[in-house]
């Protein structure tokens, strides 16, 4: 159970990192698209800096978990039977994601605009941006970045079954080059628990037989397969 909580978890956190890409590149094009001089587009760049702070994300944050949480409701599962994060967005869409980001908005666009001598401007901007989260776009672009993180899972997969082959030929130049090639990918899959498993056996038997020189036993390889790290 422990295990599946930090998956829901982490899945929840590439897909707040996910999103927040999406509205920070739909922002930009909104921006440029807009009507205006350069000097107001310029200071609505500056407005737009909002949504990249840490008080807006943790507004993403809630956003997520709470359209997961009402998109369950509706659903009537429970948590615990998410288990991967292509569902978990399914699910968070149905609990009305998209309102809730926007609620979000409306809360970054009355700081903002309050007193603001570009108050219509700002509140034009703002009012796409939502307009932008609420489209068709928005969930097709969220969807396409789930993809994409799938497919990083896919490369990391076949990376590890080029490592095991290497391994069972017991070429060592390949399995230390193809363990340190897994070792930069694993931030691109750390929401991925099984990637996640299997990098650290693959770098605990690495770094084993870097020393030994020769193939461990099945013994010595079920202990690297627990371990955390050496």
């Amino acid at each position: 159970m422990l295990k599946d909580n930090a998956n829901i978890e982490k899945n929840k956190k590439e897909i707040i990192g996910i999103v927040s890409k999406i509205i920070n590149k739909g922002s930009n094009y909104i921006i440029r698209a807009m009507p205006v001089n350069e000097h107001i587009k310029d200071i609505l760049s500056d407005i737009k800096d909002v949504l990249e702070e840490g008080e807006f994300k943790d507004i993403l944050k809630v956003a997520v978990s709470s359209s997961i949480s009402e998109g369950l409701n509706i659903i009537g599962i429970k948590e615990d039977e998410l288990d991967n994060i292509e569902k978990m967005i399914e699910i968070a869409f149905e609990g009305g994601l998209a309102k809730s980001i926007n609620i979000g908005i409306d809360i970054a666009e009355n700081l903002k605009k309050s007193g603001n001598l570009f108050y219509n401007y700002i509140e034009d901007y703002f009012e796409n941006l939502k307009g932008f989260v609420s489209s068709k776009d928005f969930k097709n672009k969220v969807y396409s970045g789930i993809t994409k993180c799938l497919d990083k899972v896919d490369s990391f997969k076949d990376m590890c079954s080029e490592w095991y082959d290497a391994y069972d030929k017991f070429n060592l130049n390949d399995i230390k080059y193809i363990a340190g090639k897994l070792k930069k990918m694993k931030k691109n899959v750390s929401f991925d628990n099984g990637c996640v498993s299997e990098n650290t056996i693959i770098q605990n038997v690495t770094e084993l037989v870097a020393r030994k020189n020769k193939k461990l036993t099945k013994t010595q390889f079920d202990i690297c397969s627990n371990l955390e790290k050496l």
